[in-house]
């Protein structure tokens, strides 16, 4: 083989996998030369997307060194070989508070997150922010703590990292609810000193009026998304401009009791915003932001509804997809949410800009937490599913959190039985397409849920069971890694868990 040209080793080697590739860098020098060769991995990456979390970005195409893409390999194969295995090991990383009053409060730990899957973000509900920096999986376990903070006046509430994944801000508002604050933090990993530690900057402070609650921030365009629950309109914020408008959001449905805020989103033009019982999108204002292009035509208020049998009263959020080209602009994410009395539902979330305006909810899986189908699933549930968990005979369970990663691969959630005394966290992988929803094997029509006639099944959440808590430790908070695998889980008490 070394008689053949170059290039036809280079073209041969190419058809090899991981394992064999890593075999023959260890027969010889020359050959061990090729295995280092940058196209070889790239041509790799592109083979095995089946194992990736994410599509590699043109600029990480260019830029990733061939130490970077190997190691981007061997770990998102061995995350998918263990991914959903049972978790032998965790990590405590963070002690419950020593308040022995818990059942008269709040819970601690308010939002957890994996930040470019080498942070882990803390946001607490007394006015705490934690942030620990983690090693890579092929290294035993550490966290070191990046950055802390503490106020007894301010308690964050939201946080968004800039596109470019290095600035990460986080939004406070005052105990008193009459003034928000932003802050920010440079996240620099290729910092020469572990032991420089960046430092909480504030980016800037606005007026808010009680009971507003900062929804959600974009560190790009600078803005803040304001909404109280129950609220008829919400705001938009400049938190360096100070311009500010407010949008009348659409009136509820009479079959509706309620149908409040859950979350939002700015997705280029429009922002989206979550409730109970309606996916919404409304035109962002051009002059709020200097980072928003202004258009020749007016966008359309856009409006998505669920059957009136689902309420969801929080949804976990994947990051935001584009594609924008002279013919087209979309953008699309994934949410996974839990209805009490249905189960978990993972769905994404397609928004048209350009050539037509348009919003679209496609279902991708189910899980029932119930013995029989859910009364909106019009088709029947294949006869050998499993139970949700091995309970024993009561099988109506209980979820206490739930997250998806930030790229929609993985995700988990927190379940107990109203028999158990344990909890169990329970993982799934998502399909490798989520935003391909073209021939998806789920439609919503006629206030159910049902199965394209293409479509042997329904497409179900497998939930896995890979670790058990006592019930005493109870988990409100969650979140996990598409790259890394890891999981964390925050207890009211306040303590956070690795696993």
């Amino acid at each position: 083989m070394q008689n053949l040209p170059v290039e036809l080793q280079l073209q041969i080697i190419s058809f090899l996998d991981v394992e064999t590739i890593f075999s023959l860098r260890k027969t010889c020098t020359s050959l061990s030369q090729f295995t280092h060769d940058r196209s070889l991995w790239l041509n790799l990456i592109s083979r095995m997307y089946h194992v990736l979390p994410r599509p590699l970005s043109k600029l990480e195409a260019t830029t990733l060194s061939t130490l970077q893409l190997e190691r981007l390999i061997k770990t998102a194969m061995h995350v998918e070989q263990v991914w959903l295995l049972p978790r032998m090991h965790s990590f405590l990383i963070q002690e419950q508070c020593n308040s022995d009053d818990f059942e008269n409060s709040i819970p601690r730990i308010r939002y957890l997150a994996f930040v470019s899957d080498h942070y882990l973000l803390s946001l607490g509900s007394e006015g705490t922010i934690n942030l620990w920096k983690i090693n890579d999986v092929f290294t035993p376990f550490a966290a070191e703590v990046f950055v802390t903070y503490a106020s007894s006046t301010w308690y964050p509430c939201a946080y968004h990292l800039n596109a470019a994944g290095s600035l990460l801000a986080i939004a406070l508002t005052h105990v008193e609810l009459v003034a928000a604050r932003i802050l920010t933090i440079s996240l620099d990993t290729d910092s020469s000193s572990a032991s420089d530690h960046p430092l909480l900057v504030t980016q800037g402070e606005f007026s808010i009026s009680s009971p507003q609650i900062i929804r959600a921030i974009d560190a790009d365009l600078e803005l803040a998304l304001l909404a109280n629950t129950a609220a008829s309109s919400f705001e938009v914020v400049n938190w360096r401009t100070k311009a500010q408008a407010t949008i009348a959001l659409g009136a509820n449905d009479p079959g509706d009791l309620w149908n409040g805020v859950t979350a939002m989103r700015i997705c280029g033009p429009y922002i989206l915003v979550f409730r109970m019982h309606t996916v919404e999108a409304y035109p962002l204002p051009s002059h709020i932001s200097s980072g928003v292009e202004e258009r020749s035509d007016v966008l359309p208020q856009l409006t998505f509804r669920f059957p009136h049998t689902m309420t969801y009263r929080r949804v976990s959020l994947t990051k935001t997809t584009c594609i924008k080209d002279s013919e087209s602009e979309i953008y699309g994410l994934s949410a996974l949410a839990n209805d009490l009395f249905h189960g978990i539902f993972h769905f994404y979330v397609k928004l048209t800009v350009h050539a037509s305006p348009s919003l679209s909810v496609s279902p991708l899986g189910v899980r029932p937490m119930a013995a029989a189908s859910p009364p909106f699933i019009a088709t029947p549930l294949p006869q050998d599913l499993p139970p949700p968990v091995q309970f024993g005979v009561d099988t109506r369970t209980f979820i206490s959190a739930w997250a998806l990663g930030d790229c929609g691969r993985r995700g988990i959630w927190v379940a107990r039985s109203r028999t158990s005394m344990i909890r169990t966290v329970m993982a799934f992988t998502n399909p490798l397409d989520v935003s391909n929803t073209s021939g998806e094997a789920w439609v919503w029509s006629n206030d159910s849920l049902q199965a394209n006639v293409d479509s042997e099944r329904p497409r179900l959440i497998n939930g896995q069971a890979v670790y058990d808590i006592p019930i005493r430790d109870d988990i409100t908070a969650c979140a996990v890694s598409d790259t890394t695998g890891r999981m964390a889980l925050g207890s009211w008490a306040g303590s956070i868990t690795i696993l």
